[in-house]
């Protein structure tokens, strides 16, 4: 079974946006470095959008 298959979910974009921003900011409050939640969502939203540009797709349009 692929990963995309056993978890179908990741392929929208708002869902793997989420998951990414919340299981970020959580590892870096757990190791104390406070980074605001702005910023980790602006820095995954840099980042999913420069990927979907180059033809990376982590997710179906």
């Amino acid at each position: 079974m692929k990963f995309y298959e056993k978890y179908p979910q990741l392929k929208q974009k708002s869902f793997l946006s989420k998951v990414l921003v919340e299981s970020t900011y959580s590892t870096m409050a757990l190791e104390n470095q406070h980074v605001s939640k702005i910023k980790i969502i602006k820095i995954v939203h840099t980042i999913l959008k420069e990927r979907e540009l180059n033809g990376s797709a982590f997710f179906n349009k």
